[in-house]
């Protein structure tokens, strides 16, 4: 495989201070790196590589870490000082390749031979939340989103600065399908609201999800499903009472199951709790974590068995015993902290259930991490849930 540079490993491996779980720094550079959002795939190479995305030499650029050997892979070679490139750093299995966003072009990088070609221009007086490839690999799909920053003063990733204002002028928004094969664009859905998190099912090629973005309280509907064929959308996990709070949805790995997480905050009876119901909005499943955690929290799950989440200090899990979730126990602590949006644990689970990637500041750089899921999850401690509950 090629590489622009080649860096040794900085993998470090030690035992939890909590639960004595095996966790590798996978990282160790005076710098930020993340791993590819919690919703996105970005695992290669039969899944002895993964994407990251590090701010190295003062350049913002895409790499590749071999998981066995820590060796780390420079895939772009953006200049020092540049506004530098955006990813989801979601895999293409079909085609091997991603895609990133470079000076207002989209473009697809090719991960075996590094060569980068342009595939759509972004219109003016819009911005793009990022390309990923549909489940059959043959598109990708990503939003548009009108820009307000002259009349908005936004910060997002900084305690989300502005968020109720875009929320509040409806922005145009769009969603754009490209056909790999022919470079053709279409346009799917368009609507004045603020729409997010446009996430394509990992299997099924006409299927997404996105999200009606804003104050998880006060948007109309979070999540909604969208065939790109038909242009028809759908919602999932309607609102059940006022304030109701619903929000983090991710597709499981069968592409079929949307999970999500959802917050009371009706006074003396707040709690939440994560769901997962089928594309359709049907089969719901859902189960409470009893008080109220802090947020942010995200959850990540490869199917029904475990679910991760990263409240708090701890990345934890809940494991489904054919009834109901169990738990939930730590697997280690993290550490980290929540003020900027990137480098949030966001943890994900590897498809085997065997480890959990997420990013902590706990260094203070934002590096990531990966720990072993001990076979034993009776062997793990209890989340003190007291802690969360009102005094």
């Amino acid at each position: 495989m090629k590489s622009y540079r080649t860096y040794p490993s900085e993998k470090i491996t030690f035992q939890d201070r909590t639960t004595g779980a095996t966790v590798h720094q996978l990282t160790n550079y005076k710098c930020n790196s993340t791993h590819p959002y919690f919703t996105d795939d970005g695992w290669y190479d039969n899944d002895r590589r993964m994407l990251f995305i590090s701010e190295r030499e003062n350049a913002r650029n895409i790499y590749s870490i071999e998981i066995a050997s820590g060796e780390i892979s420079q895939l772009t070679n953006m200049p020092a000082g540049d506004p530098g490139l955006t990813s989801p750093m979601f895999v293409n299995k079909k085609y091997n390749e991603t895609y990133y966003l470079y000076r207002g072009c989209i473009y697809a990088l090719n991960l075996e031979t590094l060569e980068s070609r342009p595939l759509y221009i972004v219109p003016k007086g819009f911005t793009c939340g990022g390309a990923r490839p549909t489940g059959d690999g043959e598109s990708i799909v990503f939003g548009l989103t009108e820009d307000t920053s002259s009349r908005i003063h936004a910060n997002l990733s900084a305690g989300y600065i502005g968020m109720r204002d875009i929320f509040e002028a409806k922005p145009d928004c769009r969603i754009v399908r490209i056909h790999l094969a022919s470079g053709r664009a279409e346009e799917v859905w368009q609507e004045n609201c603020w729409v997010g998190h446009v996430n394509p099912s990992t299997t099924l090629g006409n299927i997404i999800s996105f999200c009606h973005e804003g104050p998880w309280q006060l948007v109309d509907h979070r999540i909604w499903v969208l065939n790109l064929d038909t242009g028809k959308a759908w919602k999932i996990r309607e609102r059940q009472e006022e304030g109701e709070m619903v929000g983090h949805e991710y597709w499981f790995e069968d592409g079929i199951h949307v999970g999500y997480q959802v917050h009371h905050r009706t006074p003396g009876q707040e709690e939440s709790f994560f769901g997962f119901e089928d594309y359709n909005g049907n089969n719901r499943m859902e189960a409470s974590w009893g008080a109220p955690m802090p947020t942010p929290d995200h959850i990540h799950s490869v199917g029904f068995n475990l679910v991760v989440g990263d409240s708090g200090k701890t990345i934890k899990a809940f494991k489904y015993n054919g009834e109901k979730f169990e738990g939930p126990r730590i697997i280690c602590m993290h550490d980290g902290d929540f003020f900027f949006g990137a480098h949030h644990p966001h943890p994900r689970m590897t498809r085997d259930e065997k480890h959990v990637v997420f990013n902590s500041t706990r260094t203070g750089y934002c590096n990531i991490y990966m720990v072993d899921i001990p076979e034993d999850f009776n062997s793990l401690p209890m989340v003190d849930m007291s802690q969360y509950k009102k005094k």
